[in-house]
């Protein structure tokens, strides 16, 4: 569980660093729809890594019911 927790926690913050740093040094000549583009794009990865984490952590758990099967 702890594991999970860290790899959530380094994911955003490794968004957050990742993005805002190539926007900011290396992204000079776009423009501010593809900036917005670039940080949409690192979202939305971030997003699916955290849950993927935790779709499997509950998925081994149980926790995850079909609605034909509650």
């Amino acid at each position: 569980m702890l594991e999970r927790i860290i790899l959530t926690i380094v994911t955003v913050a490794g968004f957050l660093i990742g993005s805002l740093i190539y926007i900011a040094f290396y992204a000079e000549g776009y423009t501010l729809f593809q900036q917005i583009a670039v940080f949409l794009v690192a979202l939305i990865l971030a997003i699916t890594i955290v849950s993927i984490v935790w779709v499997t952590w509950a998925g081994r758990r149980g926790m995850i019911r079909t609605w034909w099967n509650p």
